[in-house]
């Protein structure tokens, strides 16, 4: 469908009404017998339809308006001269037509013409007071249509520059919202006012990181000598209508460039340029914060009007736009590639240069090396020194690796204590070694964390690419795997990558894979060993330790897959398990043999964890078995005692208030903290049988085990000697006053029934000797 202008509209109704209305007129003067009246209307009429299909399909409004205006003129007078000043009301109506047809100056002129040809038409047909009369009426209906029509384009004239300048608004937020840079966008705004504007030339400019200098940001018709030498002037009172806005914070419309104050060290400069006059308005934020200026130039001297006024207000905002979300899209790039903590750039930058450093080295047919850097003992200074040590750690260990590093590698931070350096253009493969060893060390030098000194070392594992891996992924991952390669040869240390380490991740990926398959194939079983009164011989506890009947490598102990499932989190499921039997024995075991038997049952940090642990579901299922619920014990590591993350001493304090045993085992192996004895209620202490199995009567690990027994009857905590095996052992336990013993003089880890056998002979004994 055709759109068509206003005026089109116009001139199609007034021609198709006109024709309509002559033809009745016509009919009427016909029936009248008024033939020189309706041929004369006729031919009124046959002239409007021509011009109403003239305009139709041409559209040419302008040719149209003068045939209408001639047509409008001649019929008038023709009417007046046929009928005489009875017809004189067809003057006013096409009088006021000419203003709507053409400017107010050519309407006048039509106007001038009309009332010649009146006068002319109707000189001696009536009197003078009469037609001066008519000729005063005309002449003030043309008055007050030349106002009225002067008000009205004025007023259409707002509205058309009001709507070109909202449609420039929104073709200028369209290329903010779109993806492009900061100057394409700035310069697209600067570009399109001017071709909109003609006489007008743009500015942007836009403060540096100082907030002190303005740097250009577009300005494409300001010749280029000027440009350059207002480039990073410096903001100011009186520094020019830019300078002094972005100083001030306020608009600064200098009317006459060569006399304004502001100008007079660059008056010369303007003047080469060919500037009159300069309107700046300052770029600012919602919070106030200035950006940099937008101005207006133009050759002459000239004052804004309030429409200019309002173009640069609007152009400086949308610029403030631009600034802010280019900012934010440079914060959330920041933000999503490099690491807040030490700069560096993180996992998601990392691949990206990683990937783009393979196909080069691969376009090149060159080598590159990855080096997966771990620091050692990081846990220890995050728990001993808190995590702000930790972080500050962090950061001075990202700076030293910085400065070991080559111009053309890469370090990046994977996350917690884990870095990658990433060698390109390796041409000898021996660099890579001799950047391993610059690490180690730099990384061994001590760091001076607030008022400690921190020792630390790192273990890093080394891969070539192509040699150890055509994509990302493989050599990131035997990298990894080259780094636990040297935390194994006893840390501060470098490994390369090599297969061995590739057939230990896939069978250690594999055991993961039978471990889930285990759970749900119920290849699980309990073993149970005695813990023994020393004083009494009586079996009243037992340790429940876990076994695996794997379907093809036969019996698999807990050290094989303990540690596996901890770290892939199946220890959760493992551990319910473990639970739910040892649960089901203690209470059968109960009501069968002892009203206090007691099962400890080992747990693992990752248990105590709040929100992915365990613990606390046991807590509150053991609720509901009353007394039967002591009848369970939680073996803990000293370790856990110490952790302070993710609630674990809450969920200890939780332990302790449910009345469950807290047996702390292998203990004086790990941290032996008494504190945390005092802190946490603990039932046993399991003396680890290193020191069990190396007693004698006047040896250390004697002194230390009689320490320890003392030690805990003040703390009135039972202890529990494990790794008895010999006779002796266990009299030198039972001198120094050892509640309980666990080992292989008393019996070997059995299956739930042999271990039932053994309780019911015990049962059998005591009711012989009651």
């Amino acid at each position: 469908m055709i759109k068509r202008s206003a005026k089109e509209y116009l001139l199609l109704s007034i021609t198709s009404f006109i024709c309509l209305a002559t033809l009745i007129f016509a009919s009427i003067r016909f029936y009248q017998h008024d033939w020189a009246t309706s041929v004369f209307d006729l031919v009124i009429a046959t002239a409007m339809c021509y011009l109403f299909v003239y305009v139709y399909k041409t559209r040419d409004v302008d040719r149209t308006s003068m045939m209408l205006a001639l047509a409008a003129t001649i019929s008038v007078s023709g009417a007046i001269y046929i009928n005489g000043s009875v017809q004189y009301y067809w003057v006013y109506p096409a009088a006021i037509a000419y203003y709507y047809l053409f400017s107010p100056r050519t309407a006048v002129i039509i106007n001038a013409v009309l009332m010649l040809s009146i006068y002319w038409v109707t000189y001696g047909a009536v009197d003078a007071v009469e037609l001066s009369s008519m000729l005063v009426t005309l002449i003030i209906s043309n008055i007050f249509a030349f106002f009225f029509a002067v008000t009205t384009k004025a007023h259409q004239q707002d509205l058309i520059e009001n709507q070109d300048l909202s449609l420039l608004v929104n073709k200028t937020l369209a290329l903010i919202v779109s993806s492009q840079s900061l100057p394409e966008v700035l310069d697209a705004i600067v570009s399109s006012i001017e071709a909109e504007y003609k006489d007008v030339m743009c500015s942007i400019l836009l403060l540096d990181n100082t907030g002190k200098r303005l740097h250009l940001g577009a300005a494409p018709s300001l010749p280029d000598f000027y440009n350059q030498a207002i480039d990073g002037v410096a903001i100011g009172e009186g520094v020019g209508s830019c300078g002094t806005a972005a100083f001030t914070g306020k608009r600064v419309i200098v009317e006459d460039i060569s006399s304004h104050a502001y100008w007079t060290p660059w008056q010369v400069l303007a003047a080469k340029a060919e500037l009159g006059s300069c309107w700046s308005q300052p770029i600012i934020t919602a919070s106030g914060q200035v950006l940099g200026t937008f101005a207006l130039y133009h050759k002459d001297k000239r004052s804004p009007g309030a429409m200019d006024i309002k173009l640069i207000e609007q152009f400086a905002s949308l610029a403030s736009i631009a600034i802010e979300k280019n900012k934010i899209s440079q914060q959330i790039w920041q933000q999503a590639n490099f690491d807040d903590l030490t700069a560096l750039p993180n996992r998601n930058r990392m691949r990206v240069l990683l990937n783009q450093a393979i196909k080069n080295a691969h376009a090149g047919n060159r080598q590159l090396a990855v080096l997966f850097l771990d620091l050692d003992n990081f846990k220890d200074v995050n728990d001993t020194l808190g995590h702000a040590s930790g972080d500050m750690l962090l950061q001075k260990s990202a700076r030293r690796i910085a400065k070991c590093i080559g111009a053309n590698d890469t370090v990046a931070r994977l996350g917690g204590d884990e870095f990658v350096v990433i060698m390109s253009d390796l041409v000898e493969r021996d660099r890579a070694e001799q950047l391993a060893q610059r690490l180690l060390n730099k990384l061994s030098r001590p760091f001076r964390l607030n008022d400690e000194v921190v020792q630390t070392s790192v273990s890093i594992g080394i891969t070539h690419y192509p040699e150890d891996g055509l994509t990302l992924d493989n050599l990131l991952k035997n990298a990894d795997q080259a780094m636990y390669g040297a935390k194994a040869r006893g840390r501060n240390n470098y490994h390369y990558f090599s297969q061995s380490m590739r057939e230990d991740a896939l069978n250690r990926r594999q055991l993961i894979q039978d471990l889930r398959n285990a759970i749900k194939n119920n290849e699980f079983f309990l073993v149970f060993q005695p813990i023994v009164n020393l004083a009494t011989g009586d079996i009243y506890k037992a340790e429940a330790l876990i076994r695996w009947q794997h379907p093809s490598r036969g019996l698999v102990g807990p050290v094989d897959f303990i540690e596996l499932a901890e770290e892939s989190g199946l220890i959760i499921e493992i551990s319910n398990w473990v639970f739910q039997q040892a649960l089901a024995m203690v209470t059968r075991w109960r009501q069968r043999y002892h009203a206090d038997f007691q099962i400890s049952i080992n747990t693992s940090p990752v248990q105590y964890k709040e929100g992915t642990g365990n613990i606390k579901q046991w807590l509150a299922q053991l609720q509901g078995y009353g007394a039967i619920a002591k009848g369970l014990a939680f073996e803990i590591t000293e370790s856990l005692l110490m952790e302070n993350k993710s609630g674990v001493g809450d969920v200890l304090l939780a332990v302790q208030k449910a009345g469950i045993p807290l047996a702390i085992d292998d203990f004086g192996t790990g941290y032996s903290s008494l504190s945390y004895l005092k802190k946490y209620q603990t039932d046993y202490l399991k003396i680890d049988k290193s020191f069990v199995q190396n007693m004698s009567q006047d040896s250390n690990d004697m002194a230390l085990c009689e320490a320890i027994v003392l030690m805990a009857k003040k703390l009135n905590i039972k202890v529990i000697a494990e790794g008895i095996e010999t006779l002796e052992q266990k009299q030198l336990l039972g001198s120094i006053d050892c509640d309980y013993g666990q080992g292989y003089l008393f019996a070997k880890p059995v299956p739930t029934k042999e271990f039932e056998a053994l309780l019911s002979r015990q049962l059998q004994l005591d009711l012989a000797l009651a």
